[in-house]
């Protein structure tokens, strides 16, 4: 017959009590009370309880009863960093290195993109670029061209929303000397080779060839009419109406050819859609060929917190019964509108995960054996002091982090 004993309870919120009944705990707080419904207070040896969670419409999940002498294993993690993209960069680093500019001399890029949001495994996905340089070749020439070239391409072209949402975004850093600005905020769009300065944005000396460095990333201004700029490649960076003086300045021509250049690329933040697309992170190789003495590619491996709320949220979902739909596809019927989630992507979460063999019976549907019971708790990480210590208290200490849930 079919076996079902293991069972996956997920409770994500953002409050924690252990001294209130099911009744009068407030919407989406997580609760623990015991057999007879009153509260637990902390747990301890021989007790029966219950982990129940209440939503607006006054609906009730919770686990079935539990016994606190068959918890066989319990961990607990405190989220312990934000989530970061990978980033890749040759040539100048932003502290050293530089390109080596060869005469007549043919540089090949290859990335190699090694995430699949929609499979969720790697697939290959190849892309080349080149550039033959000229005899006078210079560090600048082969940054402009690349910088230039790879962002035209979907893939590269930095845009970070939207229907044709990039993978990467491709950025020029320099050891040129700069120029402060002087025209004031600037406001700068994701995707747009326009900037629009709060006075002519000519006024501190700047000319068609020099280069606007915003945020760090150097852009050659290939027109100027009155406040406006043209940049050679889209802005990559995130949108900002006023964007500050401290950080923006400019390059001149002349200090661009005597200074070091490096290319840039990181990941983007990708499309997410519960119960549709997996939360997936970019990840790609970059190799060089024809580079000469060019600084190497440096990487900096993506990073995942632990506790990051898209994870949560896809737990939760699996925990519902996928919300009411058996598979990942926009054309199955849902049932997800009926049915509460909490987790919210953009929070980060601290998380303890409790197992137990099930008391009696041993079993939920199989013939035999003793079931067990795996319940994921979800504390939006730096939950305020009364009830993450309320939290780490009621299930005592913990393997991993022994308070997962103390406020930071």
């Amino acid at each position: 017959m079919f076996k079902q004993d293991n069972n996956l309870y997920v409770f994500a919120g953002a409050t924690f009590d252990n001294a209130v009944t099911i009744s009068a705990a407030g919407t989406n707080e997580v609760v623990v009370v015991h057999e007879d419904g009153t509260a637990s207070g902390n747990l301890a040896a021989g007790e029966l309880f219950r982990i129940a969670q209440k939503d607006a419409d006054g609906n009730v999940r919770s686990t079935p009863l539990l016994a606190w002498n068959n918890l066989i294993k319990a961990t607990g993690k405190a989220t312990d960093a934000t989530t970061t993209e990978q980033s890749s960069v040759f040539g100048y680093s932003g502290s050293a290195g530089s390109i080596d500019a060869i005469n007549s001399n043919r540089y090949t890029v290859r990335v190699n993109f090694k995430n699949n949001v929609d499979l969720y495994s790697e697939q290959s996905d190849q892309h080349f670029f080149e550039y033959v340089a000229d005899a006078n070749a210079t560090q600048v020439e082969i940054a402009n061209y690349f910088a230039q070239i790879m962002s035209k391409s979907e893939k590269f072209s930095g845009k970070a929303s939207g229907k044709k949402r990039a993978s990467v975004k491709v950025e020029r850093v320099t050891s040129s000397t700069t120029t402060a600005n002087t025209t004031g905020t600037m406001a700068v769009t994701n995707g747009s080779n326009q900037i629009t300065a709060a006075s002519d944005i000519d006024n501190g000396g700047l000319v068609v060839g020099d280069y606007m460095v915003l945020s760090g990333v150097a852009y050659k201004v290939t027109a100027i009419s009155g406040e406006v700029a043209t940049l050679d490649q889209p802005y990559q960076g995130a949108t900002d109406a006023a964007l500050a003086d401290g950080s923006t300045s400019f390059i001149t021509a002349a200090n661009a050819a005597s200074g070091n250049w490096g290319i840039k690329l990181t990941g983007l933040a990708q499309e997410w859609k519960l119960g549709l697309l997996p939360y997936s992170q970019v990840t790609f190789e970059v190799s060089l060929d024809g580079w000469g003495d060019t600084t190497a590619v440096a990487n900096t491996a993506a990073v995942t917190a632990a506790g990051q709320g898209h994870k949560i949220a896809e737990l939760e979902w699996f925990s519902q019964g996928s919300a009411g739909a058996s598979y990942r596809h926009g054309a199955v019927p849902s049932n997800a509108d009926n049915i509460t989630l909490v987790a919210d992507k953009d929070d980060f979460y601290d998380v303890a995960e409790l197992q137990f063999d099930l008391a009696d019976p041993k079993h939920a549907v199989a013939g035999a054996g003793a079931g067990k019971v795996s319940v994921v708790i979800a504390l939006i990480d730096g939950l305020a002091g009364a009830d993450g210590d309320k939290a780490n208290a009621t299930f005592g200490a913990l393997g991993g982090d022994a308070n997962p849930f103390t406020a930071s």
